[in-house]
């Protein structure tokens, strides 16, 4: 009769836990990078102030830009005027507390951007900011 010796064995590598984690970091990443995706707007050369603030309060922000040559954006989304107050207007339905941000290039002519306030005011935005870079 021959006695078994006891062997020891290695301690196996418990895999599901390190599969699980791995698919909640993917998700993850894929989450914020759709979400900073969403947010992205289009670059501009924004105005200097020196008597420029910074708000306190960045969220429930809709932005709005004006490129040099009138090209509007909602968001990353070229608009027409046209559009533009129906797309205002919507939002306020949807979210009442929206306040409106206004990017315009600094060589984009007042006409154009007064064009912009005007929409927003006759859409009902109560809460418009005029974005600008903050100088010393």
């Amino acid at each position: 009769m021959r006695l078994r010796s006891k062997q020891r064995h290695a301690e196996d590598f418990q895999m599901a836990p390190m599969i699980d984690m791995v698919f909640l970091l993917l998700v993850f990443f894929m989450c914020v990078s759709s979400l900073a995706q969403a947010d992205k707007t289009v670059e501009v050369d924004l105005p200097e102030s020196t008597e420029s603030k910074v708000p306190e309060h960045l969220a429930n922000r809709g932005i709005i830009t004006v490129q040099e040559d009138g090209a509007l954006f909602m968001g990353a989304r070229p608009v027409t005027l046209d559009e533009l107050g129906a797309e205002i207007r919507g939002a306020l339905r949807e979210l009442p507390e929206l306040r409106v941000q206004v990017r315009a290039d600094r060589g984009t002519t007042f006409d154009k951007i007064q064009a912009v306030l005007r929409l927003c005011a006759e859409a009902g935005a109560s809460d418009v900011i005029y974005s600008t870079h903050q100088s010393s």
